[in-house]
């Protein structure tokens, strides 16, 4: 029971922070959800959570999606990085898994903080290059913890000034993301029947997070809210990496 309760409210913090915001939801739960499950059920029970959270998202502001920078740029590079990603999630022990989430929980946050409170100039749009390799690092790190928007921020923050746009675009690419995931669980035999009653039972959790984030995303200061939530993710990396 204790743990249902944990998980719980876990879901509801990260499912508000991600509609709010139009990221966060899956590597604030894998972050914090390290320290009290097994880190390869988590994320399959997480990725199914996040594509119910994202196709409510791409209903209700379709028309907001930049379909030609998702697929001629996001999709384009993020995409051929998703394998490799997948291939680590299936290869690699957990206690591998949880060192590579701390370091990268740290390395994103400490990234977003640096762009929120120091780089206060207009952010420019990334060189080709640059933008490729950020795009293909963001679906390596989706591929093992279905959570690389931190990589993907980098580019679409630049690409994407409106915030509408941006939460609609980003949660199209998570719907399609995470349904490669999905088939993949389903190949892999990861999907199971506790997996799928365990969504089920979370399913109110998600419900009451887009119900607050839909009410702080037309109220709250979007700034202030995202450096808080980026300070919790680089003290939940510390504390990870040192467990």
């Amino acid at each position: 029971m204790l743990d249902f309760i944990i998980l719980f409210l876990i879901i509801l913090f990260a499912q508000t922070i991600e509609t709010t915001t139009g990221f966060g939801a899956t590597v604030v739960s894998v972050g914090i959800g390290a320290y009290f499950f097994d880190l390869k059920q988590l994320v399959v029970v997480l990725v199914l959570i996040g594509w119910l959270q994202s196709l409510f998202i791409v209903i209700r502001a379709f028309k907001h999606i930049q379909w030609r920078i998702l697929f001629s740029r996001i999709l384009l590079f993020a995409s051929p990085g998703m394998p490799v990603g997948m291939w680590f999630f299936r290869h690699f022990g957990g206690q591998q898994l949880k060192i590579i989430l701390a370091v990268f929980i740290i390395f994103a946050a400490t990234l977003q903080l640096f762009l929120l409170l120091v780089k206060k100039t207009g952010l420019k749009p990334l060189p080709l290059s640059l933008s490729a390799l950020v795009l293909f690092a963001g679906g390596f790190i989706h591929g093992i913890f279905a959570s690389g928007g931190p990589m993907v921020v980098l580019y679409a923050s630049r690409a994407l000034k409106e915030k509408s746009q941006f939460r609609a675009t980003l949660s199209a690419l998570w719907l399609i993301l995470g349904s490669a995931l999905i088939i993949s669980f389903l190949y892999s035999k990861q999907l199971t029947a506790v997996a799928l009653q365990k969504t089920a039972i979370l399913i109110p959790a998600l419900v009451l997070g887009i119900i607050l984030g839909e009410l702080l995303h037309q109220r709250v200061n979007e700034r202030i809210f995202k450096i808080a939530i980026q300070f919790i993710l680089l003290l939940t990396g510390v504390f990870l990496l040192i467990r």
